[in-house]
């Protein structure tokens, strides 16, 4: 289950854009009265779109050419908002909205209650600091909003009612399951002349085992007066359970080229709350903690970019230049419990739904794509990965950092490879109490030895780095799910493997997952090699018969191995046909196999069966290495010039692979953000050859640079006004949780903002 900090993340970190949303594009039938829309955002400082959007060259090598007007490269809207340390609660705003805008509540006006599955990114809303090389994560969530919007009359207020309940256990213990009342009342919808409309939205969180509420907001718009628009904010964090008071008044003038703000938000080192006032007109930001005063440039803006696409790079078979590079995707699906609909989604990653244990092995689920279709649920025990070694010469690594754990002396240090002179040196030790990494006050290099094995680990290179001592270079290891894959059988019933090393026990006791003995002994003949079988009849791995893994009714809670175990290398061939000498060769095998097992669903394998006895299959993501130049900068930046990373592509808005930073935001010592380590321009050439792709940026977070200007005298008399602004308070919200949440059997009618 996702963990939620407060209200407003619960409802995701979604991609954020400038425009209002519409209602194109649907042939819902609600009579005469049209719904009426919710603005996207609601930033206090917005974007000049021609910073963000606009066509560009597809990059060097592909002769400067400038992609059709009507290609996706040129058309694919881009999200982007500005950040900054002072606006940060307009972020929960923002979440809010754009949360609300998959619901397509406009289009369902009168039509009744029903269904939308919105799309949860996860807290940080960032999927780009994952490499794609854990069997883990990235997998796609949905959380199901149950609905119901009205409109009297084509004059009358639009009320949309929304309910969101979920369980989640905060880390253990008995589950709390909460459900978020909502009520939007919407009276004019935004538009150029109106860009905040006129609405008020109404929430609150209830504990559904005691019906206590225990946190509760309002966002309104407040009545134009004096040529000024503006709006407030707060959530009331009932008995201190979150610590998470908010408090934002925004003023702007009409066209929202000027304005300014007062704010209370939560201070997280002091467990209390700090105050921002802020002023700002065209080209200048001006903020103020009641210490420090900062002015910030509007017009000299760094960027930090979260999702990107990639797009053909040239014209080809069944493609043209500038067309996105779109991949099989999942699908949402429905069954029944008890009589209750329930609701999942199933993609490369396995299958989502909200309630795990509900969903069993073998049961039938529906996917409505036109016709019904119904589908098996296949639930194994595991998965098995097929590994396929990369090699990468040691020139390219000059200047990089890996982590290495010292097996002798049980440190773990941060290493710096220098190319030239070949040297490894230890630069910091990592604390294993505070896990920081601290700076060596002599720096020691390390002695490799040649024909010696070295296993580093490198956020840049996707994970596992290999290297043999004397070898001109190190190997990566590029993982891909293959339990689904019927050709991996060759038209029989099983798959034999074979293991020399780190074999995994079958039927593993509770006394041997106690103490970590879940791997049999290793072999040194090859011919003694362990043979297992993965069975194509229920995709798992099999010892003597025998399931590998856990037994039935074994918890490994507490255990060394609760989040998971894995095998050693499996083989598909004979180790005496591979001229196996020594056991730990099977490591050097270019392709080999390994099998991840473990009570947490992650560790588990899940997907759905056709009539045919077929895995549902979909798109491998697609991995490469990519060299980042000054050049291909979004920012122009020469810092991680020639800085080589692995990527993996997963579809729409999903790169992942870019290093993250944990970033010091106000310079008290604590890191406070994670942000990717470098931008790619817009244009840079990319792929597994390293040109057939073009990547766009579509999400992204503007920041202003500090300036070093006088300070204009208007900002600063705007700056004396924002500390009168009126903070709201709870006495104006509006109780929402008076109206039940209604019972609906129908489908979804929205995922993830696509109306079914």
């Amino acid at each position: 289950m996702r963990k939620f900090h407060s209200l407003a993340l619960f409802l995701g970190a979604l991609p954020l854009t400038a425009l209002a949303c519409g209602s194109s594009g649907s042939n819902v039938d609600t009579g005469s009265i049209e719904g009426l829309t919710l603005p996207d955002t609601m930033g206090l400082v917005d974007l000049n779109e021609g910073t963000i959007n606009g066509n560009v060259t597809a990059g060097a090598g592909v002769s400067g050419a400038v992609f059709a007007a009507d290609s996706d490269f040129t058309t694919d809207e881009v999200h982007a908002h500005m950040w900054d340390e002072a606006t940060e609660s307009l972020d929960i705003i923002n979440d809010i909205l754009t949360a609300v805008s998959q619901t397509r509540a406009d289009v369902f006006v009168n039509t009744g209650p029903y269904v939308a599955l919105v799309e949860v990114i996860g807290d940080d809303g960032d999927k780009s600091a994952n490499t794609g090389q854990s069997t883990g994560g990235n997998a796609t969530e949905l959380e199901p909003w149950t609905l119901n919007s009205t409109r009297a009359s084509a004059t009358a207020a639009q009320i949309v009612r929304f309910w969101i309940t979920e369980e989640d256990d905060f880390g253990g213990g008995t589950p709390m399951i909460n459900t978020i009342y909502g009520k939007a009342t919407v009276t004019e919808e935004a538009s150029p002349t109106q860009p905040y409309g006129d609405f008020s939205m109404d929430f609150g969180m209830v504990n559904e085992a005691d019906q206590q509420m225990f946190q509760r907001g309002r966002l309104a718009t407040v009545p134009a007066s004096n040529g000024e628009l503006g709006f407030t904010f707060m959530m009331d964090d009932i008995g201190g359970l979150f610590g998470e008071d908010t408090a934002v008044a925004v003023r702007t003038n009409s066209t929202q080229t000027a304005g300014r703000a007062h704010m209370l938000v939560p201070d997280w080192e002091s467990g209390g709350t700090k105050t921002f006032t802020m002023a700002y007109n065209e080209d200048y930001f001006l903020r103020s903690n009641g210490v420090d005063t900062k002015l910030l440039d509007r017009n000299d803006l760094n960027r930090n970019i979260w999702g990107y696409n990639l797009y053909y790079a040239t014209d080809g078979v069944g493609h043209t230049a500038g067309q996105r590079l779109d991949m099989e995707g999942g699908f949402p699906f429905t069954y029944t419990v008890n009589s209750d609909k329930e609701f999942g989604w199933c993609d490369y990653w396995g299958i989502w739904t909200s309630d795990p244990d509900s969903l069993s092995n073998g049961a039938t689920v529906t996917r409505d794509n036109g016709s019904a279709t119904d589908y098996t649920v296949l639930k194994a025990p595991g998965k098995l990965v097929k590994v396929t070694k990369r090699a990468l010469s040691l020139a390219d690594l000059d200047g990089e950092s890996f982590e290495f754990w010292d097996w002798e002396s049980g440190n773990q240090y941060l290493v710096t490879y220098t190319h030239g002179t070949t040297t490894w040196t230890n630069v910091a030790l990592r604390n294993q109490e505070t896990w920081e990494w601290v700076d060596l006050q002599t720096p020691t290099e390390m002695t490799i030895q040649n024909d010696f094995w070295y296993g580093f680990w490198s956020q840049s290179l996707g994970g596992s780095v290999d290297y043999i001592g004397g070898q001109a270079t190190v190997t990566i290891r590029e993982q891909q799910f293959v339990s689904g894959d019927d050709s991996i059988f060759n038209g029989g019933t099983a798959l034999t493997l074979y293991s020399m090393n780190e074999s995994l026990r079958a039927g593993i006791t509770q006394q041997q997952s106690n103490s970590g003995d879940i791997h049999m002994p290793n072999v040194a003949d090859p011919n003694n090699a362990y043979v297992y079988s993965f069975v194509k009849d229920g995709r798992e791995l099999q010892y003597n018969g025998t399931t590998v893994g856990l037994a039935a009714g074994v918890n490994s809670n507490g255990t060394p191995n609760e989040w998971g175990m894995h095998s050693g290398p499996l083989v598909a061939t004979d180790p005496v046909t591979l001229g196996i000498v020594n056991a730990w060769e099977l490591w050097d095998q270019n392709t080999y196999y390994f099998y991840e097992t473990g009570q947490n669903q992650w560790n588990q394998y899940a997907t759905l069966i056709t009539g045919q006895g077929v895995p549902v299959s979909f798109d491998d993501p697609i991995n490469f290495f990519y060299t980042h130049t000054t050049a291909n900068d979004a920012d122009g930046s020469a810092e991680f010039d020639g800085k080589k990373v692995f990527l993996t592509y997963g579809g729409d808005r999903n790169l992942w692979g870019i290093p993250g930073n944990e970033v010091d935001m106000d310079g008290d010592g604590f890191g406070d953000r994670w942000y990717p380590m470098f931008s790619i321009a817009d244009g840079a050439l990319m792929g597994p050859n390293g040109d057939e792709y073009v990547v766009k940026a579509v999400d992204m977070e503007l920041f202003m640079t500090v300036s070093t200007d006088p300070v204009p005298s208007a900002l600063t008399t705007a700056l004396g006004l924002a500390d009168s602004l009126a903070l709201p308070t709870i006495a104006a919200w509006t109780d929402p949780t008076g109206t039940a949440k209604p019972i609906v059997t129908a489908d979804p009618k929205v995922v993830a903002g696509v109306i079914q």
